[in-house]
């Protein structure tokens, strides 16, 4: 701002100041009375609050009807379409805490639990723990055909049963078998996909592949 204009502002600011001291104190517009504000003020104290109080309940019957509208909404909760209620601020969802803790659960389950994919093996959509897994009904066979003594005894035969396969330790008790590629992932029951292990490397691997699993370390005891 050059000085100029600086001069030019304070000339317009003390004209101003003149003519409010020739009008003499400002009065309220509602009831004609000085009110010892600044002079920008419209109402004293006493009639601004009252202003104010009118502004207000002016609002809030103008936004009744709306609000009494939304109190009518259905719950958004799971199994439940009770009326929300009225509600103090914002517009309402739910008509109870435990609704929306409900709610909140069904977001949360739907975020991590996996969506159905087609079984590998019968093309029926099913929730799988693994993606490329297979559906309990195609397990089934492959798990009764496991335990027959007839293949147990073909595996020991083909693969011999001194040490574990995966760790190599001893088995004194003859292990167990287990399949290198899961039947929950599509494994079958066959003298090529089974082996005979320990017991630990069977519980430690469970349904995982070779690729994704390491035989634990066994200490000397």
């Amino acid at each position: 701002m050059c000085k100029e204009s600086a001069r030019l502002q304070i000339a317009a600011r003390k004209a101003r100041e003149a003519v409010r001291a020739a009008a003499g104190a400002p009065h309220c517009h509602r009831c004609d009375e000085p009110h010892g504000r600044a002079s920008w003020a419209l109402y004293c104290l006493r009639c601004a609050e009252d202003v104010n109080a009118s502004r207000h309940e002016k609002r809030r019957k103008r936004a009744e009807p709306a609000r009494q509208e939304a109190a009518l909404a259905p719950c958004q909760g799971p199994r439940c379409s009770n009326p929300v209620g009225l509600s103090g601020g914002a517009p309402r969802s739910y008509c109870s805490e435990e609704c929306s803790r409900a709610a909140e659960y069904v977001r949360k389950r739907a975020r991590t639990k996996p969506g159905p994919v087609p079984c590998r093996r019968c093309g029926k959509p099913v929730v799988l723990k693994f993606r490329d897994g297979v559906c309990r009904a195609c397990q089934k066979p492959q798990r009764v055909k496991a335990r027959r003594v007839t293949v147990q005894r073909a595996v020991r035969a083909a693969h011999g049963d001194a040490g574990c396969h995966h760790c190599s330790a001893p088995l004194p008790e003859g292990g167990v078998i287990d399949h290198l590629i899961p039947i929950s992932r599509g494994g079958l029951s066959e003298v090529a996909n089974m082996r005979v292990v320990c017991v630990l490397c069977n519980s430690s691997k469970k349904d995982r592949l070779l690729d994704e699993w390491s035989p634990p370390l066994i200490t000397a005891g």
